[in-house]
């Protein structure tokens, strides 16, 4: 494709990215978030880029509506049909809490106990059908659902991962009543064991499926109106894309759509600087988003709440997101505690210095008080916004200052300190539960407020070095164009080494690549371009938690090649092997994959070097000093340039800040390597 035009729909801000491959055009736009119509962002966007629609080759998009509607609870109306006596399953859940220290905690079910209705019908954990659904009543409370407004009907019966053929039977009888496309099944969204995940997955994927059906509907038709006549790409949690009519049935797997997409960019971009080993931290207006890439693979993971008590199953990227973006609402707790987000200004109101309305200070207020964003280069002023420092300043001093009995530009500063403890207490976290030490990464600091933190993360979490890419605000968008085409399947076999039956696992593997390839060519790609990877989820005999293995790609699958695979893979993990035990293979795994996109992310305008730049100065405020403080122009920066702190480096989707005792040097590539100054 000559030209690819990458899109990813914030909390706060929809960034673009436009690449013409024979024009050796990239260009890059950032512009407010329209909550209220999402798909009017993006042609904001594009009218910003200065690109029609049938300009665009391919349109590849990164969504939100599946995360907001589960978080906000704004999806369809569900109703549950499952097994009898099994109706309160999502509410028994696991032995959680919401607070960790407390029994206090409500909970609230994406499906409401009256819509979840039970019949007749049993199957075996070995698969044995005992009872065969009937199907009267399956109709009958498919019909009470219908009356009930329900809008989705979602099939979950007890052991359906070993025998699908009770909820299937209930599907044919589910097409004589339901009068629309919306109807569920857990084993084939899930087939696997754990009824409390398989159910809650399936529910959830319900739950969001006609809201982004009904979005990506629209916003194709709206496109085609405009002139694109090719099909439109979505983000999945993966890091992969899938074709819009694909995302439909998919739906839950769009949940971390734009973070995994700032995942796979970010592993790019540490792949052309040759860094095997980096953390990736996305913050934007609304939230930090992080992921350990390990070897230049991001981590996985296939199970992760989406709220307390929603845990979704299905194999995403490992993203730790919380609430500390920009736009991070400061407030002082009944306590006389300053506290940091998680709630956001978002998009509207926004923060107090953009004058919308938005009355609690923000982080972008505090930076804004500090000198360390310049209203005259501000993310949004080429679309109406502007930044009142005097607003920002009166907003801290008054709801923050007043109270900790701090002036105005103290109080930034602690709110300031208190994100970055919050931000850099996460990241720490997720480094050690995962046995790293700080010193072995490199922080890839992006979003439109990434590059600011940067500094500051990492001197509290011990980094040696971070990285701000060349387009760190649209970083994300960037991961869209970068996607490939991917469908990942599950299936529980529950088998024993011991006891390995090879033409069993076989035959599950090949009902994987079959469904794969058949998605795959619906989206385009012909059969000799799919690319299959195998994996399982493994554990010793008696062992309840399951770690993921992959096989080595093109080996043949005997039970000596899987035992090799499954005592590395626990033995990197764990120091040690359980040599007596007998190996368990509890889940299935395949991926299938479409060809790798082409897309040469090194075209950037770097100028050569020709002196020594010349900044400007403006005062800032750091460790309650004011500080006169040189500002540059990223676009005047030419590689090889060293930039001694304190620097601010401003660009027109964002801004980075070099601390004293720290520089910045410009590589080849145009991305800043921040370090310890010499």
């Amino acid at each position: 494709m000559a030209r690819l035009v990458g899109v990813d729909i914030g909390g706060t801000h929809t960034d673009l990215i436009f690449v013409d491959d024979e024009a050796g055009r990239l260009s890059v736009a950032k512009v407010p978030t329209t909550p209220d119509n999402q798909a009017q962002g993006l042609f904001d966007g594009l009218a910003a880029l200065a690109v029609g629609a049938s300009e665009i080759d391919l349109l590849i998009h990164g969504t939100t509506v599946a995360t907001n509607a589960t978080i906000e609870r704004t999806g369809a109306h569900c109703g549950l049909i499952t097994t009898r006596g099994f109706g309160d399953v999502l509410e028994l859940r696991r032995r959680d809490r919401p607070q960790v220290y407390g029994l206090i905690g409500t909970f609230v079910p994406l499906v409401p106990r009256r819509r979840r209705l039970e019949v007749d019908e049993r199957c075996s954990a070995e698969g044995e059908i005992l009872t065969p659904v009937d199907v009267d009543q399956v109709r009958e409370a498919a019909r009470r659902l219908l009356e009930a407004g329900v809008e989705v009907v979602v099939v979950s019966f007890l052991h359906s991962y070993a025998n699908p053929a009770n909820e299937r039977v209930a599907r044919q009888a589910l097409a004589d009543v339901w009068p629309n496309d919306y109807a569920v099944i857990a084993s084939d969204i899930l087939p696997t064991l754990r009824e409390f995940e398989r159910t809650s997955t399936a529910v959830i994927s319900g739950y969001v499926q006609p809201l982004v059906g009904r979005y990506l509907k629209r916003l194709e038709e709206r496109l085609k109106d405009e002139g694109y006549e090719r099909d439109l790409l979505v983000v999945q949690s993966n890091g992969g894309v899938m074709a819009s009519r694909v995302a439909s049935d998919f739906a839950a797997n769009t949940i971390l759509s734009g973070p995994a997409a700032g995942i796979t960019a970010a592993a790019a971009i540490a792949a052309e600087l040759d860094i095997a080993n980096i953390v990736s931290c996305d913050m934007g207006g609304t939230s930090l988003d992080i992921c350990l890439i390990k070897g230049g693979r991001p981590a996985l993971t296939q199970n992760r709440a989406v709220d307390f008590g929603l845990p979704l199953c299905l194999p995403m990227l490992d993203v730790d997101t919380i609430g500390a973006g920009g736009g991070s609402l400061a407030r002082i707790d009944a306590s006389g505690i300053l506290k940091v987000g998680p709630e956001s200004a978002g998009a509207k109101p926004g923060p107090v210095c953009y004058g919308q309305g938005g009355t609690v200070p923000t982080i972008t207020d505090a930076n804004v008080v500090l000198g360390l964003l310049d209203p005259e280069l501000m993310i949004g002023r080429d679309h109406g916004l502007e930044m009142d420092r005097e607003l920002a300043g009166v907003a801290i001093a008054e709801q923050i200052g007043k109270p900790l009995d701090l002036d105005a530009e103290a109080a930034a500063e602690a709110i300031l300190t208190v994100a970055g403890q919050l931000m850099a207490g996460q990241i720490r976290r997720r480094l050690v539960e995962h046995g790293h030490d700080p010193r072995d990464f490199t922080l890839v600091a992006f979003g439109g407020a990434g590059p600011l933190h940067a500094n500051r993360l990492m001197r509290e979490v011990g980094f040696a070095r971070a990285v701000i890419p060349y387009y760190p605000g649209v970083t994300s968008a960037l991961g869209c164009v970068l996607g490939r085409l991917r469908h990942d399947f599950m299936q529980t076999v529950n088998m024993n080494l011991s006891g390995f039956d090879l033409d069993a696992l076989g035959a599950v593997y090949k009902a994987q690549v079959e469904r794969g390839t058949a998605i795959l060519a619906s989206e385009g790609v012909a059969a000799g371009e799919v690319t299959t990877l195998f994996g399982a989820d493994m554990c010793y005999h008696g062992q309840i938690h399951v770690i993921a293995v992959d096989f080595p790609v093109g080996a043949p699958l005997t039970p000596v090649t899987i035992r090799r695979a499954f005592e590395e893979t626990y033995e990197r993990r764990y120091g040690r092997l359980l040599e007596f035990a007998d190996i368990r293979l509890v889940n299935a795994r395949t991926t299938c994959f479409g060809a790798t996109p082409e897309i040469d992310i090194s075209r950037k305008p770097v100028p050569a070097l020709n002196g020594a730049p010349k900044p400007r100065h403006a005062p800032i405020v750091f460790n309650g000093t004011a500080t006169e403080t040189a500002i540059y122009r990223r676009a005047e920066l030419a590689a090889g340039t060293a930039i001694g702190g304190p620097a601010l480096v401003t660009q027109a989707d964002s801004t980075c800040f070099i601390e004293p005792g720290y520089q910045a040097l410009v590589h080849d590539t145009g991305a800043l390597i921040l370090e310890a100054r010499p």
